[in-house]
């Protein structure tokens, strides 16, 4: 398990869960820190704490066990386990990584694997204690039935999470199943997942919605069972390829012990081989580090022992040396990357206006030749050559003042937020008119995708209506992000500069986290920011809840 959470109280919580644990395992007197014990069954657990420099709480625990001898093992194979748990707390974000490091077997087609492991008991307790994600996406004790526009969307966010590292896992029934029907089925085959990955079954209704989104080398079969690994391309065909699929007919014919442990032990394989987040990195350096223990010996042998141990810590630090040169280069690299991405905004944008413009004439000549085409083909009349006369369409708004103005022109958009604060980017001078129009064609979209929703014409959340233009409805925004960075996620001042008053229809408390955002403008006027939420299944409206400056990020801290 490698995963994360900004639980309240968290770190109290899991250690809690941990310690009880070893406690069922019949170690009565848990180690103090750099110490280790052993139970009535001759186990032994080590224990470590230690705080780093930028004052994260570091603690680990080894637990060491001899396995009993499976009946198709060879004798003489080594049976000892071990159990490693490291736990890291700064702040609110909590990181916990349990690994399990079984001893070998003998493949039966030859050389050495490891023995298949049980989910350990203490797993589900922490899943149901602490709200625990894999990136930006939740990991739970269940799984989640996707029978909504809204449940689609965190779906399709949840598998191309950029920041996810385990495998997302996704199954439907086959046509002549409910899906509750299909859970018993597949019960057998997805047991002991939870920690792994995150489990989710589409229902029958949204399966064509799900894999018009996909694609043909990316979506699944009805009856099936798929896992994304991280990092999914949808884009590139031959990336479906890399995604493992378990089609119905095997789950009906093959034993579900089997299939589960093909399962486990890919989505382990997957998990075991990410790049650990830096705190866990830094934590396991350190609990490397050797521990200077006081010995009852002769002067000459301590003497001894401690120029072995300063020349070990010297090889360690130079290591460590090396190390922290590599991670500054790859963060000068970093950097001037970024600063590089920012400068390509900055032309994209001037761009992405200008096309608009160009698209906003190409919409208009597209139904000046339709209207041709109809009285053409109605009457044959000569008048159908009289250019007709052009729609009337309102300018959009030349100030954002003017554009609070008219937000009553968009039924299907309730802004709850502060307007001093939208006011006072009229005062950036370098922001100009195409600003506002980008923010007025992104308020327009946010009104037609909610009549489009009203009127039954699309079924699909927001983000699906962004990124599939096919619906042929008014759309005008380049980007969304559909989240925040886990830097601003964690921290209790930029998540709370990101709650904002809604209407109580939306929500009782009168306040709701937006961390799905769209970007305005970078690097000018403050590069200011729209944050909104899909409310459309709550009062029939996109809610947006800011317009304003950038809000503070790790950029800004």
């Amino acid at each position: 398990m490698l995963a994360s959470t900004t639980t309240l109280d968290a770190e109290q919580k899991i250690i809690g869960i941990f310690e009880n644990w070893f406690r069922s395992r019949k170690f009565d007197d848990l180690p103090a820190s750099d110490a280790r014990t052993e139970n009535s069954k001759g186990q032994t657990l080590r224990h470590q704490y230690r705080v780093m420099e930028d004052g994260t709480n570091a603690y680990r625990w080894l637990l060491t066990e001899e396995w009993e001898k499976a009946h198709w093992q060879e004798d003489g194979l080594d049976q000892t386990a071990r159990t490693r748990i490291t736990v890291t707390s700064q702040g609110d974000k909590v990181w916990v990584l349990a690994d399990i490091l079984p001893p070998l077997e003998k493949s039966r087609y030859g050389g050495d694997r490891p023995r298949d492991t049980t989910t350990p008991a203490f797993i589900q307790p922490l899943l149901k204690a602490v709200d625990f994600h894999d990136g930006d996406s939740p990991l739970s004790a269940g799984h989640s039935l996707v029978r909504t526009a809204e449940g689609l969307d965190l779906l399709l966010n949840t598998i191309q999470d950029e920041n996810r590292r385990g495998m997302v896992l996704v199954t439907t029934p086959p046509e002549d199943q409910t899906p509750e029907r299909w859970q018993g089925t597949v019960h057998d085959v997805l047991k002991g997942m939870h920690g792994l990955t995150s489990i989710h079954m589409v229902a029958g209704e949204k399966l064509d919605a799900f894999n018009s989104w996909m694609g043909n080398a990316h979506g699944i079969a009805p009856g099936s069972i798929r896992t994304y690994k991280a990092s999914v391309d949808l884009d590139n065909r031959l990336d479906g390829h890399a995604h493992r699929i378990m089609q119905k007919h095997r789950i009906y014919s093959e034993a579900s012990h089997r299939l589960n442990r093909l399962l486990r032990r890919s989505l382990i394989k997957e998990l075991a081989g990410v790049e650990l987040p830096d705190t866990l990195r830094r934590a396991d350096l350190e609990f490397r580090k050797p521990v200077r223990h006081r010995q009852e010996s002769s002067v000459f042998e301590q003497a001894v022992e401690t120029v072995n141990l300063q020349n070990e810590n010297t090889e360690l630090n130079e290591l460590l040396d090396a190390s922290d040169t590599e991670n500054a280069v790859l963060r000068a690299l970093t950097e001037e990357i970024e600063q590089s991405n920012r400068e390509l905004l900055d032309e994209t944008d001037i761009l992405n206006f200008e096309i608009s413009a160009k698209q906003d004439e190409l919409d208009r000549a597209h139904s000046e030749i339709q209207r041709l085409r109809h009285k053409l083909w109605s009457t044959g009349d000569q008048d159908a050559y009289i250019e007709p006369a052009p729609e009337e369409q309102s300018a959009p708004p030349e100030s954002f003042d003017e554009l609070l103005k008219r937000m009553v022109e968009l039924p299907g958009v309730h802004f709850s937020g502060n307007e001093e604060i939208t006011r006072e980017l009229d005062d950036f001078s370098d922001l100009g008119e195409s600003v506002v129009q980008k923010t007025w064609e992104v308020l327009r979209t946010f009104d037609a995708y909610a009549k489009a929703r009203t009127g039954k014409e699309f079924d699909g959340g927001i983000f699906q209506y962004q990124r599939n233009t096919e619906h042929g409805f008014y759309m005008r925004i380049r980007q969304i992000s559909a989240q925040e960075s886990n830097t601003v996620q964690q921290n209790g001042k930029m998540r709370d500069q990101r709650l904002f008053p809604v209407p109580a229809e939306v929500d009782p408390s009168g306040q709701m986290l937006m961390y799905a955002h769209v970007p305005l403008a970078t690097k000018r006027g403050r590069s200011p920011r729209l944050h909104f939420e899909d409310t459309w299944a709550l009062n029939g409206q996109i809610t947006i809840g800011y317009i304003g400056p950038h809000l503070d990020n790790k950029s800004t801290n």
